[in-house]
């Protein structure tokens, strides 16, 4: 009969598409669960950037700190050397 040949066409393209429907929801769960662990590794990369970025930044300050005792040890030197010069010029003269 040709209804019946319809009817198992039908069935068969509602199986098909039941087969693509579960399939589509699998990919669906695995792309859940795969953004999930990209999340959670993202979180971890910002908490290792910002605790490196303090690091850096503590980092530079002691830098900092020690270019400008040298500059003032620097000019206090020179200051020192040029009073020094100038007295031995007042006594050469």
């Amino acid at each position: 009969m040709p209804g019946e040949k319809v009817a198992r066409l039908v069935h068969a393209r509602v199986r098909r598409l039941e087969r693509r429907a579960d399939a589509f929801e699998r990919r669906l769960r695995d792309l859940d669960d795969h953004s999930e662990q990209l999340e959670d590794l993202l979180t971890r990369l910002v908490r290792i950037v910002a605790l490196q970025r303090r690091r850096v930044a503590r980092d530079l300050a002691r830098i900092d700190e020690r270019l400008d005792r040298l500059m003032r040890a620097l000019t206090t030197g020179r200051t020192s050397d040029l009073r020094r010069l100038a007295e031995l010029e007042r006594r050469m003269r």
